[in-house]
């Protein structure tokens, strides 16, 4: 059996077209039924069948084209990884990032970290942090960094830095100098407060806001990137992380505003691992030297 046999059924069936496979593959029509033909009699089983002008797979076709798929991934994962061995990367490194933290830090981060261990393969799994943790536990990934904080015998889960949380609202066109100062009560009751874009802080912080301010009305929205895109265009005002918004605060798109009746908290990263292993100790102690705040 030729791996060009198994390329040839994946796109045929993916298509359900012996022509489009033909160009997607850049090989002629009848290479592909060629292809196909003794596919079929290699495994002895048909594998397509033909329906007007159309060909369909068969029940067999669509049993055997899962392991199909994977030996293409098993092979592509092989060539890769022989690869990066003979280009130098004698070492390799998967990180899973909650999409907060990838936004914000890490591009800075693994520029640097690239730049330094130039010999390590990097692969990034963007994840929730909930599923940070799945990841790190089931070993797809060797480390993560996470915005949860975990309590797990299998799992190691460090203090990577604390984050001060600010209150951020639609910018009023005024600078810093001859701005008005700004009604906290007005700011609340003219917005609704987007909920819920951080795993930590919030419940704690809801219930504070409510004994000071009961009449608030909230709108939960689940990802950072969108709260504060929602706030440039007036939908409404939230809690955020400063290192999330401080490009947005530095370019008058977003604004601060400060108040003394609400104890702000703050977020907290994680660093997280199963295993102990040189890379991830490498990798944890690089962090260790930035200032993120």
């Amino acid at each position: 059996m030729e791996l060009k046999w198994i390329k040839t059924f994946v796109i045929a069936a993916k298509y359900e077209n012996f022509r489009m496979a033909s160009e997607k593959l850049f090989i002629s029509q009848p290479s592909v039924t060629v292809h196909i033909k003794l596919l079929e009699n290699y495994i002895g089983s048909r594998l397509f069948e033909r329906i007007g002008r159309k060909v369909v797979l068969t029940e067999e076709g669509r049993r055997f084209l899962p392991h199909a798929q994977k030996i293409l991934s098993v092979h592509s994962e092989g060539m890769t990884d022989l690869e990066n061995f003979k280009q130098g990367f004698s070492r390799k490194l998967t990180i899973a990032i909650s999409p907060l933290i990838a936004a914000s830090i890490m591009p800075f981060i693994l520029r640097n970290y690239m730049h330094d261990y130039p010999q390590i393969s990097i692969d990034i799994q963007v994840l929730e942090s909930k599923d940070v943790l799945a990841s790190v536990l089931s070993g797809e990934a060797d480390c993560g960094l996470s915005r949860m904080n975990v309590t797990h015998t299998d799992l190691t889960c460090l203090p990577l830095y604390e984050d001060p949380v600010i209150l951020v609202a639609p910018h009023d066109g005024w600078d810093s100098e001859n701005s008005p100062p700004i009604d906290i009560e007005e700011l609340f009751s003219t917005y609704r407060i987007m909920s819920h874009n951080h795993p930590e802080y919030w419940d704690h912080l809801l219930l504070d806001i409510k004994r000071n301010y009961p009449e608030i009305r909230t709108m939960v929205v689940s990802q950072v990137h969108v709260t504060k895109k929602f706030i440039e265009e007036g939908l409404g005002i939230s809690f955020l992380p400063i290192s999330t918004v401080r490009r947005e605060l530095m370019e008058g798109r977003l604004l601060e505003v400060r108040n003394h009746s609400i104890a702000l908290p703050s977020s907290h990263s994680y660093f997280v691992t199963k295993y102990d292993h040189s890379e991830g100790r490498q990798f944890f102690k690089f962090l260790k030297r930035f200032s993120y705040t």
